[in-house]
């Protein structure tokens, strides 16, 4: 461990990252405390400032504060369609690392690799936003789209909500049936569907995680949900047609300034207000759900201060661990 006069940082690989075996549960406490923090002034996050040199990919830096954990930190993370060039297939399409410094010294403290983090908190801003917009009882979950986003909800929302049926939709549909067999094998009744409405109609929970891609289509309609479904749009509702969006009764994102400003670039397909923020939903201003009937989408771009949080209490975790690599700077 440094201490106030050691200037070294601590480097922690993907395996390390691995080994500290965050759970979900560990990872949504540590989110909800950020927002929470950031509602009362105690935290702080901007919005992502990007490079965007094709439709398909993108470059992202991150930063957020936060008092409590004494940090500043910035996500650095690149996106590329990888897996649709041959010559690059066998890489992984998000590649991110994390850096984190003393909030009163300025010092560095850590570098982390960020690809496990970006899995992973997602789904537990979806499931922060989940407790308060929708149904305890919810048994059906759709998925549109079966990669690491799908499988990263399904495990941290089936440990809070009674989730027994899904109804899982993929571009290829050998994907789906993948994932379908993974979850049947944990004991779900899980089908793959080739028609996304299957995927929507009739489910209480959807995640669409759907990846950026060149000519992408409308192909998700909001009058599909049944009443009381809640919508964890993890992919900017970007597959979702925005002009009927203001038809559901609540429209909710992680925050107002970064998807005002997403979708002034058109990365969002709502223009207007949302009805909710995450912030204002943890610290109870605004009430969430407010009948059984009603349905809500959250819509969350992606706010550094999620991440940000997950490092620092992995940070944390693996000082007490003794791991990771200090390195001279």
């Amino acid at each position: 461990m440094t201490t106030p006069t050691d200037r070294r940082l601590l480097y922690l690989s993907r395996a390390d990252i691995d080994a500290l075996a965050l759970t979900p549960s560990e990872i949504e406490t540590a989110v909800e405390t950020a927002f929470r923090g950031l509602a009362g002034g105690r935290a702080e996050s901007l919005p992502k400032q990007g490079i965007d040199p094709t439709p398909a990919s993108f470059f992202h830096s991150m930063p957020a504060r936060l008092d409590a954990a004494g940090t500043v930190g910035v996500k650095w993370v690149g996106v590329a369609a990888n897996a649709d060039d041959p010559a690059t297939r066998h890489l992984p399409n998000i590649n991110a690392m994390i850096l984190l410094s003393d909030l009163r010294t300025a010092q560095l403290l850590a570098v982390m690799d960020g690809d496990a983090i970006t899995a992973l908190r997602p789904a537990a801003v979806s499931l922060v936003a989940a407790r308060r917009l929708a149904r305890a009882e919810s048994r059906r979950m759709g998925f549109i789209a079966c990669g690491v986003q799908a499988r990263a909800h399904l495990q941290a929302f089936a440990a809070v909500f009674p989730i027994r049926e899904l109804a899982c939709y993929s571009r290829r549909l050998e994907t789906a049936q993948s994932f379908a067999a993974e979850a049947r094998a944990l004991g779900f009744e899980a089908h793959a569907v080739s028609d996304p409405r299957a995927a929507v109609a009739g489910m209480d929970i959807i995640v669409s995680s759907v990846p950026r891609a060149k000519g992408l289509k409308k192909f998700l309609d909001p009058a599909w949900l049944a009443p009381g479904a809640f919508v964890s749009a993890t992919d900017l509702a970007r597959c979702w047609d925005g002009t009927r969006l203001r038809d559901l009764e609540l429209l909710a994102t992680d925050d107002r300034a970064q998807s005002r400003e997403a979708a002034a670039q058109g990365h969002i397909p709502w223009q207007g207000e949302f009805d909710a923020a995450l912030s204002e939903l943890v610290t109870g201003s605004h009430p969430g759900r407010r009948h059984a009937a009603e349905r809500a989408m959250f819509i969350h771009p992606g706010l550094g201060l999620g991440d940000i949080a997950v490092a620092a209490f992995a940070l944390a975790r693996a000082r007490e661990r003794g791991l990771g690599t200090l390195l001279p700077r």
